[in-house]
């Protein structure tokens, strides 16, 4: 392939895996942070003691135990003197943890098959214009690549080495035969 051509299947790859993630991005939006954490954004600090006096807070050891093994953060209120008045366990993180863990499954669902198709369409468009071809096999390659990296942080240690062992075993499948085709026909 001449240079022109091998520029033009990178520019297509590349336009063509950023078209498919924001595209897929406009429609199905993510979980934003504060849609689950509000006020989280500044720590509330105690306000010194006017007087020097302690606090009399009676603090719940066992809520806050449960706390911490449900995944939550706990989260005070301050009187106007300074003291704790009252404590409480938020699970807005946990709960925008799990929104975005389905949130990124989902997206896998959605976009691995489109990278499929795309590989599968750079590999069986007509060699009139392989440049082209290429580009839409660079772009599904980079879309399968992205969303797999997407979803890695969010499954265990087996499960990353099964779904790459598959795509990899799919991708030189698809290549295989398609060359075998290639070269079947070349004959």
């Amino acid at each position: 392939m001449k240079l022109k051509k091998v520029m033009l299947s990178i520019g297509v790859g590349v336009l063509a895996a950023l078209f498919i993630g924001f595209l897929i991005e406009a429609i199905y939006s993510e979980p934003k942070y504060e849609d689950y954490c509000f006020d989280q954004y500044s720590i509330p600090q105690m306000i010194p003691n006017k007087l020097g006096e302690s606090c009399n807070f009676s603090y719940d050891q066992q809520m806050r135990t449960d706390c911490a093994i449900s995944k939550g953060m706990i989260t005070q209120e301050y009187d106007s003197d300074g003291c704790v008045s009252k404590e409480k366990c938020d699970y807005c993180q946990r709960d925008y943890m799990d929104a975005d863990e389905k949130y990124n499954r989902n997206l896998f669902y959605i976009t691995a098959p489109i990278g499929l198709l795309l590989i599968l369409l750079g590999l069986y468009l007509p060699l009139s214009i392989d440049a082209i071809a290429g580009g839409m096999l660079l772009g599904g390659i980079l879309t399968m690549i992205q969303i797999t990296m997407r979803v890695f942080g969010n499954i265990g240690k087996w499960p990353r080495v099964i779904l790459l062992g598959l795509e990899l075993v799919l991708v030189i499948w698809i290549g295989i035969k398609k060359v075998h085709e290639t070269g079947s026909k070349k004959k």
